[in-house]
């Protein structure tokens, strides 16, 4: 067979001699196109024919090639794969419950050699472009003397290649029937508002020629036409998506709103936000791209995926097991007491997303946009893991080093960002940005979008955990890996987290189901018990007694509870552990407080002006965190999730400027959530904005709200409460997420009802009650941006803390 490359070398010769194609485009990945045309980007999620001087392309089952006709032609759904490049419908059929059947224009792999179940490219590029052949190799034995027309393997024009019985098995144009990488089409401008279309794997050109055919050549040829002209057109079977399920009604929104709706009747906060303030809410703590950690297998699903929902949210056995058997956590907290759970997702997912399915993905892209629309203004996307867990977990397929996997998570969540970006017209056109600081906060809020800030929960944070009180790492390594962080757009920093580390003591649990798997763990990681002491006074944390707030047990201790891993701890411990731990009367705090490793942290984070998350330390240590932030006149400091179990330091924070977020709940319980900010205000704040922010906490491995609603309660349609959005039941794929149905907050697509549910049906509560509960949630995303710009404007420098080092 011919070598493609000497195909190439020949194409280039016939150039020289006269040839007229474009040789002078630029290289695939600038995208360059004229001023006012259409680029690359601007063909997302819409229906083209494709068309040279030859004819148009028609690509079905039966028929690949070019007709006169246009009325023939295909039409074409393209759907981005990521900037600048697509997956090419030509057909979609689904009945109801069925996945669904695609016709794509791609290459085909009758071999099977070149694709892996997931439809990745797993093959040598070297060896599909050699089984495909190039179509400009026919043209050039018509000018080549005595080689005569070849007919070469994998060559759409002729009838040969290599065959197993009577099947064909080398790769050819063709239209393929699922989406996989050999489905991908990278766009690049052509001149004169044309465009290539070139196989994303083996880098060549779809061609056409004279006589109707179509091929992949390696390089133009006078002879083929591989410039096409993109149409606009009708008719078009849609990639399968999940809807938002709105329509927009004012676009004026909040700025009406708060013209006809005081923010605050009364109360200590009695602040009113205008119309240069931010009228929405903020989820203070969440991990959408929590799907990569803990070996990335414990979780299932994606926020996105390259080829659509139906691979995002597919069959959860992939990673559980068949029955998923592998879903320990799933099973164990699900309530359908079987020792299995049902894997299949879309289309019907008839298990999973519920508001317990704490081993799913619920973050998916269209999720977040319906939940955006809805009020979401900021979102702040934790990096977490377990290395512990990772390292027990069978299935892994990513480091269990923490310092490897956040930054893994960091670059999926610009993976999202540029995907998001990609279905709606290129770069920067998505709705949302991760932003690093205050200033593009509010510019990327005042244009319509939701801010992504960055942070890391993680129990050896920068990998300096302690073993017998000895830390694993030095100032100098702690401080280096917390630049790296910082460039990365790190501004978040959990200090402590489950276990006692080099930086100080973790605020302990209470009871068999939490205390003495905490208790367990930590002598795992540190070599030594948590040592307690009881507390001045009791922990009181409301979210905890609340059946419609997400499950206490969070992120670490629902899988330490179903790994061998405790057991086997505690079989081993030579020190007796108490089964459970003890719970005295005012609760038990750590004697461990924050440690000189830990008070060179602070002095780094503050010179940095990051915000410090206080959640999960010790008594001792949030006391030292606090003396320290007072002290120098720090305001970069927060509980983001109903962590800090004590009221008495939730007023301290708020007392000092920090904002709180807490766990959403359902109705009353929400209500008075909200509503208990107003005796936290102190004096010196009154004028200020105090708004109580969301924690979802969405991906982990910790429930989303309960919703005990009847199933007939008239909830749809809905408006939001800036008055802009009618929301309708949700639906994805044939499955109606109605919050009533048992599931709850199922997903995160249904925050959005659940605050109007707490709206309209808190039928314990007042109507000012409701409403000043939902100007705090509301103002939330203003107080913390009031609190971030505070922080960023700190001129202390760390001064203060030169000796703590």
């Amino acid at each position: 067979m011919r070598s493609p490359i000497l195909a190439l070398l020949l194409a280039s010769l016939l150039i020289g001699c006269g040839d007229q194609s474009d040789s002078s485009s630029p290289a695939p990945t600038e995208h360059r196109v004229e001023a006012g045309t259409k680029t690359v980007y601007s063909f997302a999620n819409a229906c083209y024919t494709l068309s040279t001087p030859a004819g148009y392309v028609q690509a079905d089952a039966s028929n690949l090639g070019l007709v006169s006709n246009p009325s023939a032609a295909t039409a074409f759904y393209f759907k981005p794969t990521r900037l600048g490049a697509y997956l090419l419908l030509s057909a979609y059929e689904r009945a109801p419950g069925e996945a669904g059947s695609k016709q794509l224009l791609g290459i085909s792999d009758p071999g099977g050699e070149f694709l892996d179940a997931a439809g990745n490219f797993v093959g040598e590029v070297s060896y599909l472009v050699s089984g495909i052949g190039d179509m400009s190799d026919y043209f050039l034995d018509l000018v080549a003397p005595g080689n005569g027309v070849i007919r070469e393997a994998g060559e759409l024009i002729g009838d040969g290649g290599e065959r197993l019985g009577d099947t064909n098995v080398n790769p050819a144009l063709a239209v393929v029937e699922a989406a996989s990488d050999l489905a991908v089409w990278a766009l690049l401008p052509a001149g004169n508002g044309n465009f290539h279309l070139i196989a994303d794997v083996s880098g060549q050109y779809l061609a056409a020629a004279d006589d109707g055919s179509l091929g992949l050549t390696a390089a133009p040829l006078a002879a083929l036409d591989t410039a096409f002209t993109l149409n606009p057109a009708e008719g078009c079977t849609e990639y399968p998506e999940v809807p938002l399920n709105l329509s927009l009604l004012d676009p004026q929104g909040p700025a009406k709103y708060l013209q006809e709706v005081p923010l605050f009747s009364e109360g200590p906060a009695a602040a009113q936000l205008d119309e240069d303030d931010v009228f929405g809410f903020i989820d203070a703590h969440a991990h959408i791209t929590a799907y990569e950690f803990i070996g990335g297998r414990v979780n299932y699903g994606d926020p996105f995926h390259k080829f659509g929902v139906d691979h995002a949210l597919d069959e959860c056995s992939e990673h559980h097991g068949p029955q998923g058997i592998l879903g320990l956590v799933e099973t164990a907290t699900s309530g359908h007491g079987q020792p299995y759970h049902e894997t299949q997702g879309w289309p019907d997912f008839p298990f999973w997303p519920r508001h317990n399915s704490l081993q799913h993905h619920q973050s998916y892209y269209r999720w977040l946009q319906r939940a955006h629309l809805a009020g979401l203004k900021i979102l702040v996307n934790h990096f977490t893991g377990s290395e512990i867990l990772c390292q027990l977990n069978p299935q892994k397929e990513n480091a269990c080093d923490f310092e490897e996997n956040w930054r893994l998570q960091a670059q999926r969540a610009h993976e999202m960002q540029d995907y998001i970006d990609a279905q709606h017209g290129g770069p920067g056109q998505g709705w949302m940005r991760i932003v690093d600081n205050p200033v593009d906060a509010r510019r990327v809020i005042d244009e319509g979008k939701m801010a992504v800030v960055f942070g890391i929960e993680i129990s050896k944070l920068f990998n300096c955990g302690e073993f017998l009180d000895q830390p694993d790492c030095t100032f100098d390594q702690m401080r280096e890996r917390l630049d790296a962080a910082y460039r990365a757009g790190v501004r978040h920093i959990f200090p402590v987290h489950k276990f006692d580390s080099a930086f100080g003591g973790v605020v302990p649990d209470e009871g068999f189901g939490n205390g003495t798997i905490i208790y367990a763990g930590n002598l795992g990681e540190t070599g030594h018990l948590l040592e307690f002491e009881e507390c001045p006074d009791n922990f009181d944390n409301p979210s905890h007694e609340d059946p419609n707030a997400p499950n206490p047990l969070g992120i670490i201790d629902q899988m330490l509870l179903q790994l061998s891993f405790v057991s086997g701890q505690l079989e081993r411990s030579p020190l007796g552990i108490p089964v459970p731990v003890p719970a005295p009367e005012n609760g038990l705090c750590n004697i461990r407080g924050l440690t000189p490793l830990g008070h060179s942290l602070m002095a780094e984070l503050m010179q940095k002006r990051m915000i410090i998350e206080v959640d999960h330390s010790s008594r001792k240590t949030i006391d030292r965190i606090f003396e320290i932030a007072e002290a120098n006149g720090y305001p970069g400091v927060t509980s983001s999730h109903d962590w800090l179990n004590s009221e008495e330091l939730l007023d301290r924070m708020a007392h000092n400027g920090g904002p709180i977020n807490r766990f959403a709940s359902a109705r009353g319980s929400w209500v008075d959530r909200l509503n208990r900010v107003d005796s936290r205000m102190p004096k010196h704040l009154v004028g200020d904005v105090a708004g109580t922010g969301m924690a979802s906490d969405v991906n982990g491995i910790a429930s989303l709200p309960g919703n005990n609603g009847d199933a007939d309660t008239p909830l749809y349609p809905f408006t939001s409460v800036d008055g802009r959005v009618q929301f309708e039941v949700q639906v994805t794929g044939d499955h109606a997420f109605n919050l009533y149905e048992g599931r709850g907050v199922a997903h995160y697509g249904l925050y959005p009802d659940q605050i109007a549910d707490m709206q309209r049906f808190s039928e314990d509560k007042s109507t000012e009650e409701v409403e000043r509960a939902l100007r705090h949630l509301f103002s939330s995303a203003e107080a913390y941006l009031r609190m971030w710009e505070r922080t960023e404007a700190w001129e202390n420098g760390g001064r203060a803390l030169a000796s703590s080092r």
